[in-house]
């Protein structure tokens, strides 16, 4: 409500009166005070409860909004617990058919006692060959050892003689390899694993310091097969020999 229908109500009062009592005119004025005094501070109440209004739906919506984060947030780390127990089950599964796999050799193992003789000489190969492929080095060397006694010309004896003295290597038991490897080289001279035998005659005599038997391998591989591999890393350790 604004001054002027006040003002207007005042006139009126001042024509309707005419010539009222001057005491008459101040009671008026003061109540009209009172009234533009009261209105005052009833606007500024309604001003007052419009800004506490104004706040409370700013609260009410930024708090609608946090609870929308909080919700958000709360199923971002829903969907993250899912996929890590998701991934923790397929682990479980490859790990129970690892352990799986491991009870499966391990009973093969168990069924076949070291140096136990298989007929079929595949077979018996295989077997040896999956030993040593496994690092059981010992058990392997046993396996080949017993299969070149029965079956000394096959087509994979060379092989067989090889792994024998790689199965020695492996083992830190480089003597018992280089006579494993000088077997190869003297019963096998046609066998595909002679350069190899030489060279690793060559290293397994190094490493008991042997030093002149390792280089008499290492030019034999040289002068034998001088385009080979081994002749090659033959070459590196004489240079390395030569330079200390």
């Amino acid at each position: 409500m604004t001054r002027r229908p006040f003002f207007l109500l005042f006139a009126f009062l001042i024509a309707a009166t005419g010539c009222a009592p001057s005491g008459y005119y101040r009671s008026t004025s003061s109540s009209l005070d009172s009234l533009l005094t009261l209105q005052a501070q009833q606007q500024r109440r309604i001003a007052a409860l419009e800004a506490e209004i104004a706040a409370t739906r700013e609260q009410v919506q930024s708090s609608r909004a946090s609870s929308d984060s909080r919700l958000s947030e709360l199923n971002g780390r829903m969907d993250q617990l899912q996929g890590k127990l998701e991934e923790s089950g397929v682990r479980f599964t490859k790990l129970a058919t690892q352990i799986e796999s491991v009870k499966q050799r391990a009973a093969a193992d168990t069924s076949r006692a070291p140096g136990a003789v298989i007929l079929d000489p595949d077979e018996a190969f295989r077997a040896a060959q999956s030993d040593y492929a496994a690092g059981r080095y010992e058990l392997a060397r046993t396996s080949l050892t017993e299969y070149l006694k029965r079956f000394p010309d096959s087509e994979v004896s060379d092989d067989a003689q090889y792994l024998v003295g790689e199965s020695a290597y492996n083992t830190g038991d480089f003597r018992g390899a280089i006579e494993a490897y000088r077997k190869v080289v003297e019963n096998y001279p046609k066998g595909d694993h002679v350069p190899k035998a030489l060279l690793k005659a060559g290293m397994a005599s190094a490493r008991i310091n042997d030093v002149p038997a390792s280089r008499r391998y290492y030019q034999l591989v040289i002068q034998r097969y001088p385009k080979s591999d081994e002749a090659r890393l033959a070459r590196e350790r004489l240079s390395v020999k030569n330079a200390q």
